[in-house]
C-alpha cells in the first residue's frame, strides 16, 4: 500500500512538472531591443478653439487654431494663433473690441479625459488709456487651467477648458478688458490629441 502511494504522489508531481514546463513554453517572448520609433507626423496634433455667441446686444467670434507635438501620451507642447472680435451695442453706439496674436502652451494629460494647460500669449489689443484714438498696444497674458476632453472618433476629440489669468497686465483683454474677469472659458477640438 505504501508503494502505491509513493508512485501515485510521484506521478502527480511528474504531471505537474510537465504541465508547468509546457505552459511556460507557450508564453510569448518579450521583444528584446529598441521600441519601434513613432514617426514625428504621428506625434503632431492640430485643431483649435471655436467660439460664436450671438445675442440681441452684440456678438463674440473666437477663432484660435493650434498645432502641438506629443512627447509621449502624457506631455505635449504647441503654438496657437488667436483672433477674437467682440461687438456690443448700447442704444445707437456699437462698441467693437478686437484682439489678435499668438501664444505657446504646454499640456499634461494625466487621464484620458482630463488635461492641464499652461500658456503664454502675446496679444495686440486696443489701448485702454487711448480713448480718443484707435491706438493699439501689446498685452502679455499668462494663463493656466483645467480641461475636459471627450473622444468623437478614433483620432478626434472635443474639449472644454477653464483657465485663470495669473499676473494680469493693465491692457489685459480678460481681467482689465471688456470681459472684466480673470477666468477664460474655451471650447474646441483636436485631431490626434
Amino acid at each position: 500500500m505504501l508503494n502505491v502511494r509513493k508512485y501515485f504522489l510521484l506521478g502527480i508531481f511528474a504531471f505537474l512538472m510537465v504541465v508547468t514546463s509546457v505552459s511556460q513554453n507557450n508564453r510569448p517572448m518579450k521583444a528584446k531591443g529598441p521600441k519601434p520609433k513613432i514617426a514625428w507626423k504621428d506625434s503632431l496634433y492640430f485643431g483649435g478653439n471655436l467660439g460664436l455667441q450671438l445675442t440681441g446686444n452684440g456678438s463674440l467670434i473666437d477663432l484660435s487654431p493650434n498645432i502641438g507635438y506629443k512627447f509621449n501620451k502624457y506631455a505635449s507642447v504647441g503654438v496657437q494663433g488667436i483672433f477674437t472680435n467682440l461687438s456690443i451695442r448700447y442704444n445707437s453706439f456699437t462698441y467693437r473690441y478686437m484682439f489678435y496674436g499668438a501664444g505657446a502652451f504646454v499640456r499634461f494629460k494625466p487621464l484620458p479625459y482630463l488635461f492641464l494647460q499652461a500658456e503664454y500669449d502675446v496679444l495686440s489689443v486696443p489701448d485702454n488709456f487711448a480713448i480718443a484714438t484707435p491706438k493699439r498696444t501689446i498685452a502679455d497674458v499668462y494663463l493656466a487651467g483645467l480641461g475636459l476632453r471627450n473622444q468623437m472618433g478614433p483620432r478626434s476629440c472635443y474639449y472644454l477648458l477653464l483657465m485663470y489669468e495669473f499676473m494680469p497686465t493693465p491692457n489685459s483683454p480678460y481681467t482689465n478688458g471688456p470681459f472684466n474677469s480673470p477666468l477664460v472659458y474655451r471650447a474646441g477640438f483636436n485631431i490626434n490629441f
